[in-house]
């Protein structure tokens, strides 16, 4: 993948440490296919939204691809995460500037409904009538 594109992940936060795991975990798994790669939480963990757009923004970055790890478009996706980003209503993308450099923001869809995703769902099925007494 291209040495100059970000992404910014975002989970939602949780007073359970698994969510903050499985977060940190997907963005390391990203890792492998994108240059620089963060993490963020909309509330109740840490890194914010705001912290770790601003180390992706110091990096020699021309395009940030901001990901929320959410199954579906909701409130959050649509109207707590753009509006953190300062995003506009119904608007996916936008430039900033920082340290005299232009850098494009893009919001990306939650992950929705995927056959990949089905195949999942299946296996977990699976899983549990295999392992139902």
């Amino acid at each position: 993948m291209d040495e100059d594109i970000g992404v910014l992940v975002v989970g939602h936060g949780s007073k359970k440490d698994y969510n903050k795991e499985l977060i940190m975990g997907f963005a390391s798994e990203l890792e492998s296919d994108f240059e620089e790669v963060e993490y963020s939480f909309l509330s109740m963990n840490e890194p914010s939204i705001p912290e770790s757009l601003g180390k992706l923004k110091e990096k020699d970055l021309e395009k940030i691809v901001i990901f929320p790890l959410f199954l579906a478009n909701g409130v959050h996706t649509l109207v707590d995460i753009p509006g953190v980003l300062g995003f506009e209503e119904g608007q996916r993308t936008k430039k900033v500037e920082e340290n005299g450099k232009e850098i494009d923001l893009i919001y990306s869809n939650p992950i929705g409904l995927h056959e990949k995703l089905v195949d999942i769902g299946e296996k977990r099925i699976e899983e549990s009538l295999e392992n139902h007494d």
